[in-house]
């Protein structure tokens, strides 16, 4: 009978094992869902063209944030900006540099979970491998991210030398089916312990070459695509170079005289694109299904993020290096069930730095810092601010404005994002006066004209303004160039037309209700409505 009792003990401990899950909604499970180049061609984004159920069906039970914007429209440094909360001139990371050795003892958000109690675990792209490690880690990750050795599934079709390839091959035969595979495999391995989870499940298509199985190119069989809009440079902005992706097929079709390609391959191209973006949202579905499975949904916050847009031929480009539009803009969702509040959309603008504090807010967790130097653990403050005021109320704003770094040929170029219809780009090139940018999203959709120039006089006030906006209330705060500048300076003639800076238009300026929070909850005073 001893006997017995012991072996019905250790059965007992074995089912509990293997069954435990985290039910605590003070400590929910998090799955983070990164996309390479995921523009806002989705369904719940107003694309009617896009063949996305899933991610639709998924955003109705959260909050879709119509204008956030990547830091930097790169992989390596946008994916740095979402895991440490700071700006690219802040880690290094303006292009493709390890992150660590400017800051060693930086924490990335699934490190700062794992070191919070959490199982943290990923398989596919969550940093670009060149940014961790000593950057020449192939598929590696962060080691100290993970409690479980991280994931980097390989293989599958990928013809090389192409642009467009579709085979009648099952999702399984491509990377990012390889990907789901893994992922779900993990996800059904931390959601047995009894420890709250953070999962990281990183796909790589969209980017190009546009390659998934036929089936999902044949969805757009009857879709009557149309060319980008402009294909030019903007007017006042005509140094900007165009690009053309990869591929022989792309040679191919490229008239010799303009240098562009032709209709008829730019409509394959982006047909190539849409089935790519609903190849990914097919398996984001099967990744949602297993967590539906797993009996863990109603407390697993989900974020799905686009690590920044892709040109598809507007201003004669297909890729995405640029403080514009369509490259710096891309897909956030977060789906919150234990929120009946957190749902429909937003327009407020929004930052991929903002993921990380949000999370820890959604979590109970502190916010931390960030090391102020190599030799330092702490003394930097993270750069995003929590989305949680949003989720509360859509109608909500914690910023003005949402920041884009990119360094191109007139050198450092922030973007500036506000809610409403503007953006404006301000460039710093040492030694050089400052060169500005500014579009009008309700009257020029396709940014044929940059109001900076083409309009300069009448404009110049709201230049004056944005220009203070950025450097105000800790808008810009990681700008390190930037900030070593001076405001636009209005010409004599207009002296007299500077704009008052009061967002929230309760009649107090900006400057005099600052960027505390008098309140505690969550937004800045001289954003509070209340």
């Amino acid at each position: 009978m001893k006997k017995i009792a012991i072996l019905l003990t250790l059965v007992l401990l074995v089912f509990k094992t293997t069954n435990a899950q985290n039910t605590d909604p003070n400590k929910p499970n998090v799955l983070l869902i990164c996309v390479d180049d995921l523009r806002n061609n989705l369904g719940v984004y107003g694309d009617i063209q896009a063949i996305t159920p899933n991610i639709d069906a998924l955003a109705e039970h959260g909050v879709t944030f119509r204008n956030h914007q990547v830091q930097y429209a790169v992989c390596g440094p946008s994916r740095a900006a979402l895991t440490t909360s700071l700006m690219p001139e802040e880690t290094g990371v303006i292009g493709f540099k390890p992150i660590r050795q400017k800051l060693p003892n930086v924490t990335f958000l699934p490190q700062y979970f794992k070191n919070n109690g959490y199982i943290t675990a990923a398989a596919g792209k969550i940093h670009d491998p060149r940014t961790v490690g000593n950057g020449k880690n192939g598929d590696g990750d962060d080691p100290a991210s993970w409690s479980i050795p991280y994931l980097a599934p390989r293989g599958g079709h990928n013809p090389k030398g192409v642009a467009i390839d579709f085979q009648d091959l099952p999702d399984e035969d491509y990377v990012d089916g390889i990907i789901r595979v893994k992922g779900n495999a993990l996800l059904e391995e931390v959601a047995k312990k009894d420890q709250p989870f953070f999962m990281a499940i990183g796909f790589k298509k969209p980017h190009e070459p546009f390659i998934a199985p036929k089936k999902y190119w044949d969805l757009y069989a009857n879709t009557k695509f149309e060319v980008a809009a402009n294909q030019k440079a903007p007017i006042g902005r005509d140094d900007l170079k165009t690009y053309v992706p990869h591929g022989e097929d792309v040679k191919q079709n490229i008239d010799p005289e303009t240098g562009r390609i032709n209709d008829a391959f730019q409509l394959e191209l982006k047909r190539g694109y849409y089935a790519c973006t609903s190849y990914v949202d097919a398996q984001i579905g099967l990744v949602v299904e297993k967590l539906k499975a797993l009996g863990v949904a109603n407390n697993t916050i989900i974020v799905i993020w686009g690590d920044h847009g892709l040109f598809l031929g507007e201003h004669g480009r297909w890729n995405k290096h640029s403080n514009l539009e369509v490259a710096s803009s891309s897909p956030l969702i977060i789906i919150d069930p234990r929120n009946p509040k957190a749902k429909g959309e937003t327009f407020s603008a929004v930052s991929t730095t903002d993921i990380y504090p949000t999370l820890c807010e959604l979590a109970g967790l502190a916010i931390p810092e960030q090391p102020k130097n190599a030799n330092s653990t702490t003394g930097r403050p993270l750069k995003g601010r929590s989305l949680v005021p949003i989720l509360n109320d859509t109608n909500a704003e914690v910023k003005i404005g949402a920041v884009t770094v990119y360094k191109g040929q007139r050198g450092l170029g922030y973007g500036y994002r506000v809610n409403g219809k503007y953006r404006y780009i301000e460039w710093v090139k040492k030694g050089k006066e400052n060169f500005y940018e500014l579009y009008d999203y309700e009257r020029d959709p396709n940014e044929t004209r940059n109001l900076a120039v083409v309009e300069h006089e009448i404009y110049e006030p709201l230049l004056h303004k944005f220009s203070r906006n950025i450097r105000n209330e800790g808008e810009g705060d990681g700008c390190m160039a930037l900030l070593k500048t001076k405001p636009y300076e209005m010409s004599s003639k207009n002296k007299g037309k500077i704009l008052v800076r009061d967002a929230d238009n309760d009649g107090i300026p900006d400057d005099m209700e600052g960027a505390s929070d008098s309140d505690n909850d969550g937004i800045p005073n001289y954003l509070d409505k209340n």
